[in-house]
């Protein structure tokens, strides 16, 4: 096949300039791209009655005739899997998503639940006399018990898993008051007897 005289010229070009510039590389380019779309733009005027172009491309028409644009054809099994791949792929994004919005959560929750046990803790070593003592504490027991609340009402977490996270943070502060003297269970359990 006889090269064109317009990709001759160029090659004579880029011969006289051996400098290979990044120039001269995007000008060849842009000439060879040339040449493809006047290679279609002729392949779609000589098929003009037709609409299938061959190659899996279809021509599209808009309602007043003219050209408006070239498809790929895909049979009903091609079309099928390709829908199920965008869906799957938009489950993906979707899911991507979530497992961030989840995770920052979580991280929350164990953050406010470590400084709640951290805050026990360090009253248990430098111990307590009264209960006005842990109002700090408290404060940060409330702001995990809310975080924990929050996650299991978004569904991050389920129900029981809150309360139990929920049920050591309480047993833990149980505990410090029992170890400082400031409560015992048993007079509790003789409060609810004399109730009863």
């Amino acid at each position: 096949a006889p090269e064109s005289p317009l990709r001759m010229e160029v090659q004579q070009i880029v011969r006289e300039r051996s400098g290979s510039s990044t120039w001269i590389q995007c000008a060849i380019g842009f000439v060879v791209g040339l040449i493809g779309v006047l290679a279609i733009a002729s392949l779609v005027g000589a098929r003009a009655d037709s609409s299938d172009l061959g190659a899996g491309m279809t021509l599209v028409r808009n309602p007043a005739g003219s050209l408006a644009a070239m498809r790929p054809t895909l049979n009903n099994a091609e079309r099928d899997a390709w829908v199920a791949d965008v869906r799957l792929r938009k489950r993906d994004r979707q899911a991507a998503k979530s497992r961030m919005y989840n995770k920052a959560i979580r991280s929350a929750v164990k953050t406010r639940t470590k400084k709640a046990l951290r805050a026990i803790e360090e009253n248990k070593k430098q111990g307590i006399s009264s209960e006005a003592d842990l109002q700090a504490t408290d404060k940060l027991i409330s702001e995990a018990f809310k975080e924990i609340d929050k996650s299991v009402q978004k569904g991050i977490y389920k129900l029981n898993t809150g309360s139990r996270q929920k049920s050591r943070i309480a047993t833990w502060r149980k505990k410090l008051l029992i170890e400082s003297g400031l409560y015992t269970p048993a007079a509790e359990a003789a409060e609810a007897e004399a109730t009863a």
